[in-house]
């Protein structure tokens, strides 16, 4: 098994889409947010926009991540997507996307890395993959995304805090 992690490209585009759609988690229009998202990312490739990395299992794309530097704060980063085709799951893709988002927002001076998810059943498996990156469930909003439905949000610490 040869599992590759590459910066997104514009060629790439279409089988985001197809990731989401296909993940069996996702819909139509989270595909629609995720390519407003990348259309912004490729306009304008700065320090403060959406990243995109591309998970290649076997030379073939399965899976992607979506992070970013969150605006407004000193040095905290987002996690905003991970998604993976079912037959790439639980072969370390997932892991290796999440590492290398955390690997750069490291490098470019992170020191938090905070991730939104959803409560359902359908989400445990990525509730699993941030545990096991060291990311701790840090809050819980109620009813967030519906009834039954809680906001559970995850953090982990990427570098230590300095005083001020």
């Amino acid at each position: 098994m040869n599992i590759q992690v590459l910066p997104t490209t514009l060629e790439d585009r279409a089988r985001l889409r197809e990731i989401l759609v296909n993940s069996g988690v996702f819909h139509a229009s989270d595909a629609d947010c995720v390519d407003e998202m990348f259309g912004q990312a490729i306009a304008k490739p700065t320090p403060d926009n959406y990243r995109f990395l591309s998970g290649w299992l076997d030379g073939k794309m399965q899976a992607f991540a979506c992070f970013g530097w969150e605006s407004l704060t000193q040095g905290a980063w987002d996690l905003f997507w991970v998604c993976a085709l079912p037959e790439a799951r639980g072969r370390g893709l997932g892991g290796a996307l999440l590492r290398e988002a955390v690997r750069v927002a490291t490098a470019e001076g992170g020191r938090l890395m905070v991730i939104y998810t959803s409560s359902t059943e359908a989400y445990a498996s990525a509730r699993r993959l941030y545990e096991s990156q060291g990311f701790a469930r840090t809050a819980v909003v109620p009813e967030y995304y519906r009834p039954q439905d809680d906001l559970f949000i995850y953090s982990r610490r990427l570098q230590p805090t300095v005083a001020a």
